[in-house]
């Protein structure tokens, strides 16, 4: 059950950041993707809390995660969540990064 739970926040921290994402900030003529910034930081730290409740629950997250980003692939049409430019591939490498390297730390806490 926490498996299935774990693949479901995948999904859902995937979804969500693939729509926050793209909110920039203006300052100065220079663009500010505090989306990608929040995203990126918010991935992290579910895929750590979730390293906690179970030894691989930051696999199952992420397995999640990528199940949103394969189903914009293999859907009909050109995706709107994520596009191809900078703040897209941003995300895309920068939460993928975060995962891995969520999946990849030793947890602080020894059971």
């Amino acid at each position: 059950m926490k498996r299935a739970s774990l693949l479901v926040l995948g999904v859902y921290v995937g979804v969500v950041g693939a729509i926050m994402h793209r909110h920039v900030w203006w300052a100065g003529g220079v663009i500010w993707p505090w989306g990608v910034l929040l995203t990126v930081a918010v991935t992290y730290a579910v895929v750590r809390a979730a390293g906690q409740l179970m030894p691989a629950g930051g696999a199952w997250l992420g397995l999640g995660w990528g199940l949103v980003l394969m189903a914009q692939q293999v859907s009909p049409g050109d995706s709107y969540l994520i596009a191809s430019d900078w703040i897209g591939w941003s995300f895309t490498i920068g939460s993928a990064g975060a995962i891995v390297l969520g999946v990849l730390r030793p947890p602080r806490l020894v059971r």
